[in-house]
């Protein structure tokens, strides 16, 4: 069985209460360090785990699956995506009751190949998510289940991107926000004018949003 390795940190702040669980998916080429400086920039009630994608690349960093073509027109291997979301999927069910979060509040941020198996699982298994940023990334048609479950319903999803990517271009997050549209989720979309990367201004809108969602919990 594949395992996922992770970097994690615990509540700064802590209550009776179980605390809420952010996920951090990277992208290609990168690993668990990648993201984990956004811990610095969330509520402190937040336990976040930086996750490393399961596949070893020759080259040196990891990836949820492997991908062909070139930047701006890269081709997913349909075998490695679906068992990386198979994984995904697992892991975030199992999660919270291994770290003692609560499996009602998980919320997932992906960068890049992170964010396409975010908001695949976000339509997936939305009765384990409690909501999603999606970042330089898509929601691939080819990974929508048949029929969406009700849990979807009033999902949050803040999409972000840039303009200027030429990796996974900027008409990637408008073919998903017009795929999000006529579902019952509540979307927010922002581009930056910027390449395949996080904006300054992306992290202070995660941290508000964030803390918004949690406040909705309260």
């Amino acid at each position: 069985m594949t395992t996922i390795h992770t970097m994690e940190r615990k509540p700064r702040q802590t209550t009776n209460e179980a605390p809420p669980l952010l996920l951090l998916l990277h992208g290609y080429g990168a690993n668990e360090h990648d993201l984990f400086d956004l811990a610095n920039y969330v509520d402190p009630h937040f336990y976040v785990v930086s996750a490393r994608a399961p596949l070893t690349l020759p080259w040196g960093g990891y990836a949820w699956y492997h991908l062909g073509g070139t930047p701006g027109r890269l081709i997913p291997d349909p075998t490695t995506r679906a068992h990386a979301v198979e994984l995904a999927q697992r892991f975030v069910v199992d999660l919270p009751a291994r770290i003692g979060t609560n499996p009602r509040r998980t919320y997932l941020f992906g960068f890049s190949q992170g964010a396409i198996i975010s908001l695949a699982l976000s339509v997936r298994i939305p009765e384990a998510i409690a909501g999603i940023v999606a970042s330089s990334g898509y929601l691939d048609p080819e990974l929508l289940p048949t029929d969406l479950p009700e849990a979807l319903t009033n999902m949050p999803i803040l999409q972000m991107h840039g303009t200027y990517d030429d990796v996974i271009p900027v008409t990637a997050a408008h073919h998903t926000r017009a795929l999000l549209e006529p579902l019952p989720v509540r979307h927010t979309y922002q581009e930056y004018p910027i390449g395949h990367g996080i904006h300054p201004d992306g992290v202070r809108l995660m941290q508000q949003w964030l803390g918004e969602c949690l406040a909705e919990e309260r």
